[in-house]
């Protein structure tokens, strides 16, 4: 049987088919586009401008709008900001170092240097732009000092000529965001603040369902802290867009800290139900099943429900679990062992805590989605962080910026001895840019990786500037065959960097093409040599900064590593020792930060990461529980001072930092506690004996935690007249906890080697007695 022969060309497609693939384009690709038609205009309209104000140095403005263009209005208008802020302080410092030493060329480039690792390392300990205006108040005095010292009598005019042209392409890019077709962020925050609502209620579902395994638990919580971050940095650039917006920064704080409160109570909420797994916890689990299992189908078989709905519906279960208590309680009384019954308080009490602080944050995610008229703020009257515990930087290890300010002086003092020993006529142009990228990219998690992907783009631009120059250019004529030739140059750079994956590669194009194609105002003969010069420049600041970036202390490097975790146990010793007044959210903040840190290493395996997420996961539970025993045990009149515990060796004091020495009077006065039992200073000893722990990680002082632990708890269990039995049982509960947490701790903490496969360890018996020689000799 013939077949028939398939038609030569397709049959064609009805319009409407076509309607929707364009609409389906359009909707995926138009904010890129959209972007890169603002960045032309933006561009070609401050070169023009220039050129009509005979700036010397056209050039300037349009790779300011390069660098200041993003998607969002407020970003840009955010970015310039701070990009004028630091143009101006650099400039500044740069006229004074220039004043004060320009006769002696050493001492100057000492003085730069010095400046610009001072202000690199700043950069590493703040977020987003305010990160990039130390960075650019750092390079800046580069930029305009060494041309400036080279030619001290026009000092000043160099540096307002800079300062001129970098205002102009922040004012026009600024202009054109806001004018043509602008973009707000307001929606990006509504729209990441409701995926990270709908994520915590699918992930409280999971956990009140089975939990979440703990490896798929630490990406899970990984992802919220990002989230976070997100968020935050959503808000800080709706600052700069309209009252509207700035009238919601104060809902978005409330609503992100008690976000993290929730997530905090949740990790501790999940490692329990975990426990409530096991065989010998089956009629524990058994009892709440019902219960918990109206919250699952409250969380995660009604999505449909708004927000409102739901958290009425939670507010409900919430009232229900409450009068369920005493009921289970008491169906269960004779039926469960000591173990089993604080396992279904301690589920009872997390659950509790928890729900109150889902519902306290999403009355703030509801006043976000309904904001208030300009000029009031629609966060909840209660419940809102003072002022004192906002913290403008952002918490790390004390390598992390000196590192970075160590590596940016040596690419500085390396190229700096390369020109004064060489005389290169094109050093100071080397220079600068060695020394503006390399601070530049001191802040991101990889910049050996950044500058790899940037030098790809100082490639293309190289070999594009010389066809436009060569080629093109001589065939233009006024402006606009001047603009006419640029357009797809700039295209190509505007749409490389809306491309996430080539973002790094199209602003060193953009940037660089710009530099080296767009002529001066003065016009020029044709310079063959200064073109190829310009480019080897290029081309070997690149190069040494990439070889810089892999051997002078490379970011992930062992001490690096080692520092950075070390960093999160000590962590530890904050919850142990801080005065209690704002300390728990102090603590969860810090601890969050150096979490997405640790996890965002460069060069770490699977295997490795996991092991610190794990590890990072432990302190932040454990201390947290520690926080809740203080609170329990410690007065609150003498909280704010931190607590003289009585069994603390004076000489471990005096290895302590000295932020967390404590005082030392003639007499140390007995600490007051809340509670007239045997069980306060009892858990006083306990956060006595985990400080010391994490002080000088031992297998003794791991054993000596173990002991005082379990002394807590069999003196939490003695009948005392009189004794506050809610707070008592919370004490009980929350040793059960610690105890949990305690047999999971790993066989080496504190690193003694900074990164290494640590397996669970085995339990300790906490009647375990170690002989005295044993207890010398047996180190982590």
């Amino acid at each position: 049987m013939n077949r028939p022969l398939p038609p030569l060309l397709p049959a064609p497609r009805p319009f409407w088919q076509l309607d929707a693939e364009w609409r389906q384009f359009w909707l995926s690709s138009a904010a890129d586009w959209l972007f890169v038609f603002k960045t032309i205009m933006a561009a070609l309209l401050a070169l023009w401008l220039a050129y009509r104000l005979e700036m010397p140095s056209p050039r300037t403005a349009v790779v300011t709008v390069f660098i200041v263009m993003q998607a969002r209005t407020g970003m840009v208008v955010a970015k310039g900001f701070y990009r004028a802020l630091g143009t101006v302080v650099g400039s500044g410092v740069s006229l004074l170092l220039v004043a004060a030493f320009a006769q002696d060329r050493v001492i100057f480039l000492a003085g730069l240097a010095v400046w610009v690792g001072f202000l690199t390392a700043g950069a590493t300990l703040y977020r987003n732009f305010q990160s990039y205006a130390f960075v650019l108040a750092g390079y800046t005095a580069c930029i305009v000092g060494l041309p400036a010292a080279l030619d001290p009598i026009h000092a000043f005019d160099i540096a307002t000529t800079r300062l001129s042209e970098v205002l102009l392409g922040i004012g026009v890019a600024s202009v054109v965001s806001g004018l043509v077709f602008p973009l707000s962020s307001q929606h990006l925050l509504l729209n990441a603040a409701a995926q990270r609502f709908d994520s915590l209620m699918h992930t409280t579902g999971r956990v009140l369902g089975l939990g979440v395994p703990r490896t798929e638990w630490a990406h899970l919580h990984l992802k919220a802290i990002n989230d976070i971050m997100q968020l935050d940095a959503y808000r800080s650039f709706g600052v700069f867009e309209d009252q509207k917006t700035r009238a919601q920064n104060e809902t978005v704080q409330q609503m992100s800290a008690e976000l993290i409160a929730a997530a905090s109570t949740l990790h501790l909420l999940n490692q329990h139900v975990l426990r409530l797994n096991r065989s010998a916890m089956n009629p524990v689990r058994d009892a709440l099943d019902p219960l918990l299992g109206i919250g699952v189908r409250v969380l995660m078989t009604e999505p449909a429900a708004s927000p409102a709905e739901r958290l009425a519906q939670l507010a409900q279960w919430q009232q229900e679990i409450t009068r369920q208590i005493p009921l289970i309680d008491h169906a269960l009384h004779d039926q469960l062992t000591a173990k089993q019954r604080l396992a279904l308080e301690a589920t009872f009490v997390l659950l509790q805590q928890f729900l109150q602080e889902l519902l306290r944050y999403g009355q703030h995610f509801l006043a976000l989605q309904t904001p208030p008229s300009p000029g009031v703020v629609a966060a909840p009257a209660h419940a809102k962080r003072p002022l004192a515990e906002r913290q403008f930087w952002h918490k790390t290890d004390g390598s992390q910026p000196l590192i970075a300010a160590l590596r940016t002086i040596m690419v500085l003092a390396i190229m700096s001895w390369f020109w004064i020993s060489t005389a290169w006529p094109k050093g100071e142009m080397a220079l600068i840019i060695a020394v503006a990228i390399s601070a530049l990219f001191a802040t991101v998690p990889n910049p050996a990786k950044a500058a790899q992907q940037m030098g790809l783009g100082v490639v293309l631009s190289i070999v594009l500037a010389f066809g436009f120059s060569f080629v093109i250019l001589p065939h233009l004529y006024g402006f606009l065959g001047l603009a006419v030739g640029l357009i797809p140059f700039l295209m190509l750079g505007a749409y490389l960097m809306a491309q996430p994956k080539w973002a790094g590669m199209g602003a060193g194009f953009g940037i660089f093409f710009c530099t080296l194609a767009i002529p001066d105002n003065q016009l020029q003969p044709f310079n063959y040599e200064g073109m190829v010069n310009n480019g080897v420049t290029l081309l070997l600041a690149i190069a040494l900064l990439i070889v810089a970036f892999f051997t002078l202390m490379p970011a992930g490097n062992r001490l690096s590593r080692y520092r950075m975790l070390h960093a999160l146990d000590k962590q530890m010793l904050v919850a142990c020792l801080r005065p209690l007044t704002g300390l728990r959210r102090a603590f969860e903040r810090d601890t969050r930060e150096l979490v997405r840190q640790v996890a965002s290493i460069p060069g770490l395996k699977h295997a490795h990461s996991a092991a610190a997420l794990n590890r990072a996961l432990t302190v932040q539970a454990l201390g947290r529980i520690v926080i809740e025993l203080r609170k329990l045990t410690e007065d609150t009149a003498t909280a704010s001072a931190p607590l003289p515990l009585p069994c603390k060796p004076q000489s471990a004091l005096r290895r302590r930092p000295y932020w967390l020495r404590r005082p030392k009077p003639p007499l140390a006065p007995r600490p007051a506690f809340a509670l007239e039992s045997d069980e306060a200073p009892a858990v006083a000893h306990f956060v006595d004996a985990l400080a010391q722990l994490y002080l000088r990680p031992s297998r003794p002082r791991r054993l000596a935690a173990r002991r005082a632990l379990h002394q807590a708890e069999q003196r939490a269990q003695r009948p005392v007249a009189g004794r506050d039995d809610v707070r008592h049982r919370q004490i009980q509960i929350y040793l059960y906890l610690a105890e949990s947490l305690m047999t999971r701790l790993p066989a080496i903490s504190l690193g003694q080697t900074a990164l290494a496969e640590r397996a669970p360890a085995t339990p300790i018996d906490p009647h375990d007695e170690v002989p005295p020689d044993a207890a010398r000799n047996s180190v982590l």
